[in-house]
């Protein structure tokens, strides 16, 4: 059995998803009718060499590999390239399509350079699949998010962007169903601390997004959940304020001595609670849970002696894992010990933190005016 599952989001558009629980990887594709006997198969960010026997197999029961037309990715890396080679050896008619930034790395797998069309070549960076022009593809680069070369596809007719790493994100929401909510948040502010290089290039990514038109209404990256709805705008606003790689690095790493201050004290407070071995074993879920993403804290001896990744989030992401079971009202008292130890090393309070138990309309409007942070 295919450990692939493949979702229809629209007519003609599918997802297929590995099945990794915490960091998984996203492909596309997109099957567009021309007329009654004509169709374009265009395959996005193919899923890693890991899965090629089962992608293989769902490809060859949707449009059969051998009618894969383009096949395109957003950057370089092998998360998505690694299968690129033989996928083209399967499908002789295809043609790759990215950026030469991308190509310039590629190329080190011995794809033969007349199956490749650059970006850079394509007239407006703009593909017509059809007369009419509603069926067309749009290329937008996005440098630097996370690699020079970055480049997101829209395909207006279904308002749809392809968006590569941008706006991927961790799997941190608690319910099945492949779209964002807005537990998705988490994973999405992570992997971009981790993987994107500053501010100025998500502002600039973010930016192009919002000079699309139409709007997109449908994000779809390539880690992750899928965005679609007020969570599109939300979350982009978000990115355009998100301090990541180097604007981090360069603010917050004089505080991280103060932050394992708060992991410790707040462990401390959980040992006492609720038992040494309880907080072992939830210690040792975080290791178990992030084991295909890059470490988010060293534990050592039962304390946390490191953090790898910006400390408000790696604190939340901790928080988490130890509220998972906890009834509301012990829940409540761990969100309450979190602040209060924050606020002793007078250090600002994460507002994923102040904001847990915004249930009630006056929490809604509390949050609304931002009584929280006076």
């Amino acid at each position: 059995m295919s450990e692939i599952k493949t979702y229809e989001i629209e007519k003609g558009l599918y997802l297929f998803k590995d099945p990794e629980p915490f960091f998984n990887f996203n492909s596309y594709l997109l099957t567009c009718s021309i007329d009654d006997k004509v169709s374009i198969n265009i395959l996005f960010d193919p899923l890693p060499l890991k899965y090629f026997k089962d992608f293989i197999k769902t490809l060859n029961e949707l449009v059969g590999v051998e009618n894969i037309n383009i096949i395109y990715t957003n950057h370089q890396d092998p998360d998505l390239t690694s299968s690129v080679p033989a996928l083209l050896d399967l499908a002789p008619r295809a043609i790759y399509i990215t950026s030469q930034d991308t190509w310039r790395l590629v190329s080190g797998y011995n794809i033969d350079p007349k199956k490749f069309q650059p970006v850079e070549f394509i007239p407006n960076r703009k593909i017509k699949l059809n007369k009419e022009g509603d069926m067309c593809l749009e290329f937008i680069p996005t440098p630097f998010c996370h690699f020079r070369g970055a480049t997101a596809v829209y395909y207006p007719k279904l308002k749809a962007l392809f968006s590569g790493d941008l706006l991927g994100g961790a799997s941190t929401k608690d319910t099945e169903g492949i779209y964002a909510t807005e537990k998705s948040w988490l994973g999405i502010k992570l992997f971009h601390e981790v993987y994107m290089p500053t501010k100025e290039a998500l502002k600039l990514a973010v930016d192009k997004i919002g000079r699309l038109n139409p709007l997109p209404e449908l994000i779809l990256p390539q880690h992750g959940d899928i965005i679609k709805g007020s969570l599109i705008i939300e979350f982009l606003s978000r990115l355009n304020d998100l301090e990541v790689g180097l604007d981090y690095i360069h603010t917050k790493e004089k505080e991280e001595e103060f932050y394992i201050r708060v992991f410790n004290d707040m462990i401390d407070f959980a040992k006492k609670k609720y038992g040494e071995e309880n907080v072992y074993n939830k210690l040792n879920r975080i290791s178990t849970q992030t084991s295909n993403f890059p470490e988010i804290v060293k534990i050592e001896n039962g304390v946390i002696s490191e953090v790898y990744i910006p400390a408000p989030t790696a604190f939340v992401f901790v928080y988490d894992v130890f509220c998972e079971d906890l009834p509301e009202s012990e829940k409540e008292e761990l969100r309450l010990k979190s602040i209060e130890t924050f606020k002793k090393y007078n250090l600002e309070v994460p507002e994923e933190l102040l904001y847990k138990k915004s249930t009630s309309i006056m929490d809604t409007f509390r949050r609304v005016f931002d009584i929280f942070r006076r």
